[in-house]
C-alpha cells in the first residue's frame, strides 16, 4: 500500500489560489511517502522552494518523494492530510472572509486539484483522507519509537481544538486519555511572549538559548498568577493575562535590532521555567496513572530540547523518544502512517535509526557538472574517492570551518551530518565566528556537539534514561572536566544539545569525528545546519555553492571535491545574470513625517516572515528595469574597474546574501 502524506496550505507561489496566505496557516509544508507502513521518503517544501518555514502546497516535495521511491503517481493508493476535514474547511472559510473575490472551495476539492496539478493524475475525492492533527503527530512518534506500551504525548500550539493530547499506546493502537484545550496552550504562551523580547514567530528556539543567561525568579512568580497546576495532571494557562500583566507592570518590549537586555534574559528564563514546570507536571501524572515507563513526544513544543533534557533527568521514564520531525512537517508522515494502520489493521515501523529521507545530493560526476558552472566564483580541488572524510577531519583540526554535504538530506529541522557545518569544538572563537560571520545571528545562541556514540557518556551526562540521542533532541550536562576543553559547544549553564553518532547509522560523520579524534584526542566536533541566516538548510549542490559564496565558510567538501570562494567576486558578480527569489519584489515607498525619508526604495522578501532591505537608486532602477529577462549589471555598462562598479557589486552580493536575488554564473551562458 502506498500513501502520500501531506502538510501545508493550498497556496502556490504564483498566488493563483489565494495571495498572502498568512504564514501561520498550515505552516511547515512537507510530503512523505509511506509504503506498507514504512516511511521511504520525506522532505519539507522549504528545502526545495527555498522559503524558510514555507506553507505553500508541497508540490515539489511530493514530486521528490515519488522520484526517491521510484514510483509513479498512478501507483499512489491514497493521500493523507494532517488535519481533520471540518477544521481545514473552517480555516479556509476564515480566509475567504478576507478575500471575497476568491472562489470558496472546500479542502477536499482543493487537495484533489492541487495534487492533480503537482503529480499529473486525477485523484478521486474518496482517495483523500483527513487525519486529526494530534493523531498524526502521536501515531508518527509512537510508530517510529518502536515502543509497544507507552505514553504518546503531543504538545504544540494547537491541533483542531486542543493544545496537548495524551495517548496510551499499546498493541499498535492509540487510546486518547485526555486533551487539554487550546486556550491553555504552552505553544501559544511562547508566541505571546516572543514580541516582548523582540522576537518573531518561529524564533522560539532563540528564546530557549537565551534562557540560561537569565534569572527565572525575576518573573516566574508574576507569571504563576495566571497559570496553575491542578490535580490529575490538570493545568490552566492564560497567556493573554500574562502579557497584559507584564505590560501593565512596566515591561517595555524590546525593539528588533536593539541589544538584548537583562529583562529579556530573565523573561526567557521564566518562560522556560514555566514550560518545564507544566510539562513535567502533566507527564508525571500520566506516567503514574498508566504505569507507562516509555514515552513518545511530538508536536512543535517538544522541539524544546532543554525541556526534553529535564524529562531525562527526572527519571520518570525508562525510555524517551522525541520524534526528530516533531513539528508540523513530521505530521505528513504520521498522517500517512496512521491512515495505513487503520486501513490495513497492521502497525509497522520503528525503531527509527535515521532520518536521511530527503533527496540525494548527487555523486562525484553530478558535483563536477555543477561546480564547473561556478568557476568564476570558485576554486575547485578534486579529491580522491573515499578521502573526503579524512580531508574534512584534517581541515576542522587545522581550525577551518567547513560545509559538509553528501547523500540524502535529513528530514526535520536538525542537520545531522548530511548537510552540516562542522568546526572544532575546542576553539571558543568558533562560537563567535559562526554566529557573527556565517549565520549572522545573535551571539548568545549555542551550537550542538556531535560525539562518537561510544564516547558519548564520557563527555556528557547522558542520564540513566534511554533516549534517541542521535537526533539532537535533548540538552544534557557537559561533564565538568570537558567544559573548558569544549568551549564552542558548552553553553553558559554547562549544557549542550548533544548528538550521538553511530558508525552503522551515520558512517560518514562517524568517520570524520573518528579521524578528528585520532588527530586531537577529542571525539567531538561542532555541528550546525548548513545554511545562512536567510535560507533553509541547503539541499542541492547549487544550494551548497550559494551558501559558501555568501558566508565566510573556509570551504565546502562534497563528493570528490573541495571548493573555496575566490578572494574577489566583483567581476563574477557583475557578469552574472540576476533573477529574483520567488518571494521578492522591489518597491518605492512614500511616507510623510515620522522622521523617515519621504521616499524609500526597498526590496521585500520572505524568510520566516516578511523582511525588507534598502536599495540604492541605481540598484532599484536596474532591478525594476529591463523586459523581465535575466540580465547582468555588466550588460548595462557597469564596470568592475570603477568605484561605482565595485559598490554595485557589493550591493548585489548583499542582496544575494539576503536571498532577495539569485545569481546565474556567467559560465552558464
Amino acid at each position: 500500500m502506498i500513501t502520500l502524506g501531506i502538510t501545508g496550505s493550498f497556496a502556490d507561489l504564483s498566488g493563483s489560489f489565494m495571495p498572502e496566505v498568512p504564514e501561520w496557516l498550515f505552516h511547515d509544508s512537507a510530503a512523505a511517502l509511506v509504503v506498507d507502513g514504512t516511511v521511504v521518503a520525506a522532505v519539507e517544501e522549504e528545502r526545495l522552494n527555498r522559503i524558510k518555514h514555507s506553507n505553500k502546497f508541497p508540490q515539489l516535495a511530493a514530486q521528490a518523494c515519488l522520484e526517491l521511491a521510484g514510483v509513479q503517481a498512478s501507483d499512489i493508493d491514497d493521500v493523507a492530510f494532517f488535519f481533520g476535514e471540518d477544521y481545514a474547511d473552517l480555516e479556509l472559510r476564515y480566509e475567504y472572509l478576507k478575500r471575497p473575490e476568491v472562489p470558496a472551495l472546500p479542502a477536499r476539492e482543493l487537495l484533489t486539484t492541487r495534487l492533480g496539478e503537482a503529480l499529473g493524475r486525477d485523484f478521486r475525492p474518496t482517495e483523500i483522507n483527513f487525519v486529526r492533527h494530534h493523531l498524526a503527530h502521536a501515531f508518527g512518534s509512537y510508530s517510529d519509537s518502536g515502543y509497544d506500551d507507552s505514553l504518546a504525548v503531543v504538545i504544540d500550539g494547537n491541533g483542531e481544538t486542543e493544545s496537548v493530547s495524551v495517548f496510551h499506546g499499546h498493541d499498535g493502537e492509540l487510546e486518547l486519555l485526555r486533551s487539554y484545550p487550546a486556550a491553555d496552550s504552552l505553544g501559544h504562551l511562547y508566541l505571546s511572549l516572543l514580541p516582548l523580547m523582540g522576537f518573531r514567530r518561529f524564533d522560539e528556539y532563540k528564546v530557549m538559548g537565551l534562557a540560561p543567561f537569565g534569572d527565572p525568579d525575576a518573573y516566574l512568580d508574576e507569571m504563576r498568577k495566571f497559570y496553575s497546576l491542578g490535580e490529575n495532571g490538570d493545568f490552566r494557562m492564560d497567556s493573554k493575562a500574562i502579557v497584559e500583566n507584564l505590560m501593565e507592570n512596566g515591561f517595555t518590549p524590546r525593539r528588533r535590532g536593539e541589544a538584548i537586555r537583562r529583562q529579556d534574559k530573565d523573561l526567557a528564563a521564566a518562560l522556560q521555567g514555566a514550560l518545564e514546570e507544566v510539562k513535567l507536571h502533566l507527564l508525571r501524572y500520566w506516567a503514574g496513572r498508566t504505569g507507562a515507563r516509555d514515552l513518545c513526544l511530538s508536536g512543535g513544543v517538544t522541539h524544546n530540547s532543554s525541556a526534553n533534557g529535564r524529562v531525562l533527568q527526572s527519571g520518570v521514564f525508562d525510555r524517551v523518544f522525541v520524534h526528530p520531525a516533531a513539528h508540523d512537517a513530521g505530521a505528513s508522515a504520521g498522517a500517512a502512517q496512521y491512515h495505513q494502520a487503520q486501513a490495513t489493521g497492521v502497525r509497522r515501523g520503528g525503531p527509527l535509526k535515521d532520518v536521511f529521507l530527503g533527496p540525494e545530493l548527487g555523486g562525484r560526476d553530478a558535483v563536477a557538472r555543477e561546480v564547473r558552472r561556478w568557476e568564476a566564483f570558485l576554486t575547485v580541488e578534486p579529491l580522491a574517492e573515499g578521502t573526503e572524510g579524512t580531508v574534512a577531519a584534517a581541515a576542522v583540526a587545522d581550525g577551518e570551518v567547513i560545509g559538509w554535504a553528501h547523500g540524502r538530506s535529513e528530514f526535520g529541522p536538525r542537520a545531522l551530518g548530511h548537510r552540516s557545518i562542522l568546526a572544532d569544538a575546542r576553539r571558543g572563537d568558533n562560537r563567535e565566528r559562526v554566529n557573527a560571520m556565517i549565520k549572522k545571528r545573535e551571539g548568545f545562541r549555542p551550537f550542538a556537539p556531535a560525539v562518537l556514540a561510544e564516547h558519548g557518556d564520557d563527555v556528557f551526562d547522558l542520564t540513566d534514561t534511554e533516549a534517541s540521542l542521535e537526533f539532537m533532541s535533548y540538552v544534557v550536562d557537559v561533564r565538568p572536566q570537558w567544559r573548558d576543553r569544549l568551549p564552542a559547544i558548552t553553553h553558559v549553564d554547562g549544557t549542550a544539545r548533544v548528538q550521538t553518532v553511530f558508525k552503522d547509522r551515520n558512517p560518514a560523520l562517524w568517520h570524520i569525528i573518528e579521524e578528528f579524534r585520532a588527530r586531537t584526542g577529542v571525539p567531538v566536533v561542532l555541528n550546525t545546519s548548513f545554511n545562512n541566516f536567510a535560507e533553509p538548510i541547503v539541499q542541492s549542490v547549487r544550494d551548497v555553492v550559494r551558501c559558501l559564496l555568501t558566508t565566510t565558510l573556509d570551504a565546502a567538501i562534497l563528493p570528490g571535491h573541495r571548493v573555496r570562494r575566490r578572494a574577489d567576486l566583483v567581476d563574477a558578480a557583475l557578469a552574472s545574470a540576476v533573477v529574483f527569489h520567488p518571494t521578492a519584489e522591489v518597491r518605492r515607498i512614500s511616507r510623510a513625517g515620522g522622521g523617515r525619508p519621504a521616499t524609500e526604495l526597498v526590496a521585500t522578501y520572505q524568510y520566516a516572515g516578511a523582511r525588507s532591505t534598502s536599495l540604492t537608486s541605481a540598484m532599484f532602477d536596474f532591478l525594476s528595469g529591463g523586459d523581465g529577462e535575466p540580465r547582468s549589471l555588466a550588460s548595462t555598462g557597469v564596470r568592475a574597474d570603477t568605484p561605482e562598479g565595485r559598490e554595485a557589486a557589493e550591493e548585489l552580493l548583499r542582496l544575494w546574501e539576503h536571498r532577495v536575488i539569485d545569481l546565474v554564473p556567467p559560465t552558464s551562458g
